[in-house]
């Protein structure tokens, strides 16, 4: 993947995670890992942006991983 070919925002957060994809990305495969390495979320992601409710999370960090055809991703997200 090249670099930032996704962006996680607001973050940190309380309450939504917003995925943004590149323009030109496919349909993505998102997974959040927890800091124990537990797979707590998976989505396939078809639009440039998405959203996770993220408010029954518990605080802490987060590994958020998009995986499509260019290879794979990860970025830390904080839940307050």
């Amino acid at each position: 993947m090249e670099k930032d070919d996704f962006s996680i925002f607001p973050n940190p957060s309380n309450y939504k995670l917003n995925i943004r994809l590149a323009q030109n990305s496919n349909a993505a495969n998102l997974e959040v890992y927890d800091i124990l390495g537990k797979r707590i979320y998976k989505q396939t992601l078809t639009s440039t942006l998405s959203s996770i409710n993220v408010s029954r999370w518990n605080s802490g960090v987060y590994l958020v991983k998009i995986t499509n055809d260019n290879g794979t991703q990860t970025k830390r997200f904080v839940k307050q």
